[in-house]
């Protein structure tokens, strides 16, 4: 499997979009993963933390703060 088709599975799973046969490939993927690798650092936790923490923050904050200019045409058309 390609990374791009393994990306759009993926994709599909998390929005809960895809198929069964689809679903059950993802999951056969995810139970052969090791799960004997040895637990992160305390120090790995925090920073994986800070990274995930930095990515919602750049998907949510913006809009709150800046949010979209409206269009030249709505401004004027408000005037009226």
């Amino acid at each position: 499997m390609t990374t791009k088709i393994l990306h759009q599975k993926a994709n599909r799973y998390l929005c809960g979009a895809a198929m069964p046969a689809e679903t059950r490939q993802i999951q056969a993927w995810l139970s052969c993963t090791d799960n004997n690798k040895a637990p992160l650092s305390e120090e790995e936790k925090t920073l994986i933390e800070k990274e995930i923490l930095e990515e919602v923050r750049s998907y949510t904050a913006y809009p709150l703060f800046y949010p979209k200019e409206k269009p030249w045409w709505k401004k004027i058309t408000a005037v009226f």
